[in-house]
């Protein structure tokens, strides 16, 4: 059970974490980086090319 409890604790942590700001770069007059990072979220259907552009049309650029 506490095996369980544990790895359903896991999932939920999985799924409520996103990209971090660490590992972006904004350019002048960017998007404020949750308010851009949950929009590309949303319309990248988890395609990580298609968020990097999406991140870059609202003033991120991501880290190397």
């Amino acid at each position: 059970m506490r095996k369980l409890l544990l790895i359903a604790s896991l999932a939920v942590t999985a799924c409520a974490t996103g990209p971090s700001e660490r590992d972006w770069t904004s350019n002048a007059g960017a998007q404020p980086f949750r308010t851009a990072a949950s929009a590309c979220s949303q319309i990248s259907y988890n395609i990580e090319a298609n968020f990097v552009v999406c991140m870059a049309g609202r003033g991120w650029t991501k880290a190397r």
